[in-house]
């Protein structure tokens, strides 16, 4: 297997054992456990996927101790979830009057195999899909502090919606998904040049995935 594959095989590995809460917060991820944990021979790959995911804000690292999961408190939640929405929902307004007609096109794309995978219980390619319509909007902000703010705490946050999002802690995986019709609604806005709406609508979407978590923290 090619390097840039063993590293992406290792990300993406990574990431399925904290969507399925293999590790808890707080928790350290050792280079030698995981690497003997995937069958790998060598601990660059895992070195180099861990340090992407502390670059994107999901894990956090420990000088002479390592990487862990981030722990989990309300407050944090609130923190993490206010500037969120405050940041996306601005993307979101930026993305209605910037968008062209291909951008929406991917964004619909993108929503619809969201909703094929989330229906078939591929619950890493969803949560994939649910991060590339987040980072498409701020891409089609066509501002880039907006879209590299947006990329890093939508990240932050998946260590809530990973842990106790009911997308992913409940057997029942379908009955969960309630993202991809929210989706939908803020591509029209942005379609419809609808700025104020695009806006108002992000900000509903993920003050919604706060709420449905917050109780669980």
């Amino acid at each position: 297997m090619a390097k840039q594959n063993l590293e992406e095989y290792a990300y993406e590995s990574i990431v399925k054992l904290i969507q399925g809460n293999h590790f808890k917060p707080g928790d350290f991820l050792l280079e030698t456990e995981l690497a003997e944990m995937f069958n790998l021979k060598s601990r660059t790959p895992i070195r180099h996927a861990l340090g992407q995911l502390v670059a994107r804000g999901f894990l956090e690292k420990k000088k002479k101790k390592g990487c862990y999961v981030p722990l989990a408190s309300a407050e944090d939640a609130r923190h993490v979830f206010f500037a969120r929405e405050t940041i996306e929902s601005s993307a979101a307004c930026s993305a209605a009057m910037h968008a062209t007609r291909e951008d929406v096109e991917e964004l619909r794309a993108v929503v619809e195999r969201e909703s094929e995978t989330g229906e078939s219980g591929r619950k890493y390619d969803y949560s994939t899909l649910n991060e590339a319509f987040h980072t498409t909007i701020a891409r089609i902000s066509r501002n880039p502090y907006l879209q590299r703010y947006c990329e890093h705490i939508f990240w932050r946050s998946n260590i809530y919606v990973f842990l106790f999002g009911g997308y992913y802690t409940q057997p029942n995986f379908v009955k969960h998904m309630l993202s991809p019709p929210q989706h939908i609604r803020i591509v029209d806005a942005i379609e419809n040049r609808d700025a104020e709406k695009a806006r108002e609508l992000m900000a509903q979407h993920v003050r919604f995935t706060f709420d449905r978590i917050f109780n669980l923290i």
